[in-house]
């Protein structure tokens, strides 16, 4: 917190925090009931929230603005999106995946990469890059030594087949946009250029 903030403030911020969160359980007491279990458990809460305020001095009010931003912080980030680990290939699949290999891709495609992977999985080939890439997931195959040419059909093959597969359900939703009635009463649809 910044230390020029003139202690008045300060105490009037922390005070509308600790408004803030005595109102949001008292909310949650009105719908859980005051007799129950969960509704003590707030009215506790609540005790000590106003005793906190009661004692409210510089010290306590900083603590509560720092935990009171913490909070906001995390709500206002966006949500971790599921990815598929390395770690996870390497473990289902031990030497397809070069030491070196680039991964990027969302959850939403391992079953495509698996299918990629179990390709693959009988042949003297690496995989180098697993990314996903203008809407679709982008593999890059290697020889794990030298190149034989049915190792360097296979991999071309897989490649283009797993870059496919991946745009599928895009060329459908671009598809259903096409055959959709438009009217000039409905809202355009902007999900897709």
């Amino acid at each position: 917190m910044d230390p020029v903030i003139p202690p008045a403030i300060l105490l009037g911020l922390a005070r509308d925090i600790l408004r803030n969160e005595m109102g949001k359980r008292i909310e949650q007491r009105r719908s859980a009931g005051r007799d129950t279990p969960e509704g003590a458990r707030l009215t506790q809460e609540i005790s000590k929230l106003v005793d906190l305020g009661k004692d409210l001095d510089e010290t306590n009010a900083r603590r509560i603005i720092a935990a009171g931003r913490e909070s906001v912080e995390s709500k206002l980030a966006p949500p971790k999106m599921p990815r598929v680990g390395a770690a996870e290939i390497r473990e289902r699949y031990p030497d397809r995946l070069a030491d070196d290999a680039q991964v990027w891709v969302g959850a939403g495609w391992a079953e495509i990469l698996n299918e990629a992977f179990d390709a693959v999985k009988s042949r003297s080939v690496v995989v180098r890059v697993a990314r996903e890439h203008c809407a679709g997931l982008h593999l890059v195959i290697g020889p794990a030594g030298d190149w034989k040419e049915a190792d360097f059909d296979l991999a071309a093959e897989v490649t283009e087949r797993t870059w496919s597969r991946s745009l599928e359900p895009l060329r459908d939703f671009r598809r259903l946009q096409l055959l959709r009635d438009w009217s000039h009463d409905e809202a355009y649809s902007t999900l897709l250029p």
